[in-house]
Parts: structure tokens; sequence; C-alpha cells
């Protein structure tokens, strides 16, 4: 089997970040529960891992992520994700006394600085993101004059009266449905301001994509289903690679050796949130086929 490696593989520097404060935190208080709000990265190997160590993830189909900080020990350690976080979370999380950490991104970090700018000079912003991800959830939160699109259709339901919008987007999104969808924008606001805040990360994986041969009849794509970045990797690698089955799996089990079986060649590409190790399990088991 040839294998065709996508490249870069493993986690960008956020991820890495995210992860090492976690660990190091609950390194530094051996005798304290350290829980973290939501998953630090959307990867269920990173988060096995983590509950081996002893970290708690909070997560619940019934209760909300306000009710989730509401209900923790005052002795208790709380971290917010990588993805950023609602203000109000904060606020609870103070009022209860609560050890808090912050894993957010900086290059989140970054938009939110942007974001806060425009406001302070009165303009509305347009965020482009996915509904109820984290990361966008951070940004409305910021002011109730930061409306969310996912689609172009999404604006028939918002009062933007701003003539001149900033427009800034999710850092996971696929650059060629973002590139689209700001070509729409552009025809209803000619004198919107865009801010593409693509990650580098997300950005170089996505254009690793087409270092790929095209004719490629199988690609999978190694990330979480809740991962952002890896759906975007799967939308971008759809696009390009017309005769491929392109399969998202989140590790080396979820191999299906029958889609292997009269094929020479296969593709792997990884997500910004696949620990490298699991991408390399699964580029060493088709290297064996």
């Amino acid at each position: 089997m040839n294998v065709f490696i996508s490249k870069p593989l493993g986690y960008c520097h956020g991820v890495v970040r995210a992860i090492e404060l976690v660990k190091k935190i609950a390194f530094e208080h051996p005798k304290r529960q350290v829980y973290v709000l939501g998953r630090i990265v959307h990867n269920q190997d990173v988060i096995n891992e983590l509950d081996e160590l002893g970290i708690i993830t909070l997560e619940s189909n019934h209760l909300s992520k306000e009710q989730l900080i509401e209900n923790l020990p005052s002795d208790a350690i709380l971290i917010f994700t990588a993805h950023g976080h609602p203000r109000q979370f904060e606020e609870i999380a103070k009022r209860k006394n609560l050890t808090i950490y912050d894993a957010t991104c900086p290059m989140v970090l970054s938009t939110h600085h942007l974001i806060k700018r425009e406001l302070k000079n009165n303009h509305q912003i347009i965020y482009i993101g996915k509904h109820f991800h984290p990361e966008a959830e951070a940004a409305l939160s910021l002011n109730k004059n930061v409306f969310l699109i996912e689609e172009f259709s999404d604006l028939e339901t918002l009062n933007i009266t701003d003539e001149s919008p900033y427009i800034i987007n999710q850092t996971t999104l696929s650059y060629l449905e973002l590139n689209l969808l700001h070509e729409k924008l552009k025809k209803v606001f000619p004198k919107a301001r865009f801010a593409n805040e693509i990650c580098n990360a997300t950005r170089l994986r996505q254009e690793g994509v087409f270092t790929l041969p095209s004719y490629l009849k199988l690609v999978y794509v190694v990330g979480d289903q809740k991962s952002s970045n890896t759906n975007s990797l799967v939308k971008v690698a759809k696009s390009y690679l017309k005769e491929a089955k392109v399969l998202r799996i989140l590790n080396v089990k979820e191999i299906n050796p029958t889609h292997l079986k009269g094929l020479k060649d296969v593709g792997v590409i990884s997500s910004a949130s696949t620990p490298l190790e699991v991408v390399q399990e699964v580029i060493n088991f088709l290297n064996l086929q």
C-alpha cells in the first residue's frame, strides 16, 4: 500500500499549550480535583488520556455549562478550554471562589481583541461560525452587537444596520467555504471590512490536502467528529479529491479493512487536534497492508 500523507501532522501550538496547561495544573495540585469545562480540545483520545490522569471533563446532556459550574465544590480547580468561553462563565466561577485557569488559544484571543476594538468604534460585528460551537459562543458573549451567521441565509433573521460592519470568523473553518461566503457578503455590504481569522495551523492543513494525488480513491481524515477543524478538512478533501471516498476516523480502530481491498494507494490527513501518535498508528497500519 502506497500511503500519501498530507502535512503538517499532529497538534497545533494552541492545542499543545492547552493540554500541557491542564496536565501541569493537575501535577501541581495532586490533592485537589481538576475540572475542565467542556472538552479541552475536540478529540476523544485526548479526553480519555486526561480521564486516566483523574482530570474530569464537565459535560452533560441535561445541565447547562452554567449549572455545571454552579454544582462544583468551592475547592475545585476549573479550567476553561482552548476554544474560549462566554464571559458569564468566569463570573459564576469567581462568585463561587473557584480556582480558575484559562487555556484559550492565543489565536482565539486575538479574534476577541479585534471584535472589542470594532465594538468600541460603534460597529456591528458579523461573526461567521458554527452554531453552538464554544468558540462562536465565546465571541457572541462579548456584546449584543456580535451577530452569528453560519450560512448566507442566516442574514435574513438579523438586524444589521451598520453600513460598514466588521466581518470576522471562527478560526477553524474551511477557507474555501469562507471565501465563497465573503464574496456573497461583499454584494450585500460593499463597505464591509473583512478579517480572515482562519488560524495558520488550520489553513496549512487545508492547503496540505492539495498535495495529495488527485487520483486517490480513498482518503482518511484522522480526527474527532466534534472537531470543527476536522470537519473542515473533510469538506476540503471532498471538494478537491473528486474520485475519492473521504472517511473521517478517530483512530486506527475505526479503519474497516474491507475498504482497502483492491487498492494500492491511500491518503491520510490529520486535524490540528489529533495526537501525532494516533496518526502514526494509522500510517503504520496502512503501510503493512
